[in-house]
């Protein structure tokens, strides 16, 4: 794990931070991990969520992430109608679909300790990058490609199947190509966004911002995150190696919107899970579909250049 500089010793300031990471990475894991330090503000991908519903004002003409949401309610409402097409149990709050609103309350939080589980695909652009709030540290979640984009197809599968969203000639999963699912969604460029974001935050605002191999926090949690909270002002404790399996400490986490711990797509294992568990190992290239294949063979120059940040081995 490379070292950042911590601004906000234990038992003075408290601390802050942003897990960059990108889909299946145990991220949600790693949040439930988090949660279990008293006190602490969990927010739940703020800035992806701005992303998202920017996707969706782009539909309507609208294409500026520095729109505010003042004066814009009906618009924001619109995006955030088309993104509960997605979360059908959920209600979207159209006041936090905002990256403005996000940074000033990240910024203007009380609490001792803020962790924030976010998508590096929030923040594509230098013009998006300006929102990054102020006074928090930053590490990156990377995960092997091959087992990132095989969980991933699997999850898609299935949201897609519940929302009626497949192909008529996608009866099953072995007949489902997740390619064009991949580059629709914008997931196909996850890793190259990732390691983007990663050399920005390197450039302008840690020259050390911290790698996390999923591997290794899951072969060895204890040392590695001993490390984390250190590195970010958090305490440590053996007591953070075990959860609750209870789903219920989702809703305590700060949303985009209600009962959005309830998808059960992509957080399904992970909001039940009670401790890391060891990794699944990396498939060979030859055992895994051909669309998790093409999709894992270009993300692998930018995991391997991280992955020379990576933690303890």
């Amino acid at each position: 794990m490379s070292h950042v500089p911590n601004d906000n010793p234990v038992g003075k300031n408290g601390g802050r931070v942003i897990l960059w990471m990108i889909p299946r990475s145990i991220s949600t894991a790693f949040t439930k991990c988090m949660s279990g330090i008293p006190g602490c503000e969990v927010w739940m991908e703020p800035f992806a969520f701005c992303q998202f519903a920017l996707t969706e004002l782009e539909k309507i003409g609208i294409k500026d992430e520095q729109l505010s949401y003042d004066g814009h309610e009906k618009e924001f409402q619109t995006a955030a109608e088309a993104m509960e097409k997605y979360f059908p149990q959920s209600n979207i709050f159209p006041d936090r679909l905002q990256f403005a609103t996000i940074k000033k309350e990240l910024e203007e939080s009380t609490s001792k300790y803020v962790f924030v589980k976010d998508e590096s695909i929030a923040m594509p652009t230098d013009q998006g990058r300006q929102f990054i709030p102020k006074g928090y540290q930053h590490a990156f979640l990377i995960r092997h490609p091959l087992l990132v984009y095989k969980s991933m197809r699997k999850a898609f599968f299935v949201q897609y199947q519940e929302n009626g969203k497949l192909k008529s000639n996608e009866t099953d999963e072995s007949s489902f190509d997740f390619r064009p699912y991949a580059k629709e969604d914008g997931v196909d460029a996850v890793f190259q966004q990732h390691h983007d974001l990663w050399t920005y935050i390197r450039n302008h605002a840690n020259s050390s911002p911290l790698v996390i191999d999923s591997s290794a926090l899951l072969t060895n949690p204890a040392p590695v995150l001993r490390e984390f909270c250190e590195a970010v002002g958090f305490p440590y404790s053996e007591s953070l190696l075990h959860w609750s399996g209870s789903p219920e400490v989702a809703k305590s986490w700060k949303w985009a919107g209600d009962n959005m711990y309830k998808n059960e797509a992509f957080l399904g294992v992970a909001k039940y899970s009670t401790h890391f568990t060891p990794p699944a190992a990396v498939p060979a290239w030859e055992e895994v579909t051909d669309d998790v294949r093409e999709l894992a063979e270009k993300a692998m120059p930018y995991y391997e250049d991280m992955l020379q940040q990576r933690p303890i081995e």
